[in-house]
C-alpha cells in the first residue's frame, strides 16, 4: 500500500511537471521581438481609409493598415515612444489629419 502511494506521489509530479514544461516551451514560442510586433491605437470614429501614416516628428512613413471595421490602425515595425500622425479618409468624404501620442498606441495582443 506504501509502495503504491510512492509511486502515484512520483507519477503526479512527474506529470505535472512535464505539463508546466510543455507549457513554458509553448510560451516561448509566443515569443516575438520588439522590432517585429504589431502595434494598434484606436480612432475616435470608423474611417473608409487612411494615407500616409507616418512619424510626426521625422515624415518617415510606416507601414500599417486599416482594420476591417475602420475603427484601429495597426502597425508594422512601430517605434515605441513615437508620436504617429496620418490622414483619415471618412465615408463622407471628409479628409482630416490625425495624429495619436504614444501612450495611446499599444501592442496588438497574441492570445491563443
Amino acid at each position: 500500500m506504501r509502495k503504491l502511494k510512492i509511486i502515484l506521489s512520483l507519477l503526479t509530479i512527474f506529470t505535472g511537471s512535464d505539463s508546466l514544461y510543455s507549457q513554458s516551451l509553448r510560451q516561448d514560442s509566443l515569443f516575438v521581438p520588439d522590432q517585429l510586433r504589431q502595434y494598434q491605437f484606436q480612432l475616435e470614429e470608423p474611417v473608409q481609409s487612411i494615407e500616409k501614416l507616418r512619424y510626426e516628428k521625422s515624415e518617415e512613413p510606416i507601414k500599417g493598415t486599416l482594420s476591417p471595421d475602420g475603427k484601429r490602425v495597426i502597425m508594422e515595425n512601430y517605434k515605441k515612444g513615437q508620436r504617429v500622425k496620418l490622414d483619415a479618409i471618412y465615408p463622407d468624404g471628409r479628409r482630416v489629419e490625425v495624429s495619436k501620442s504614444p501612450c495611446f498606441i499599444d501592442p496588438v495582443s497574441y492570445e491563443l
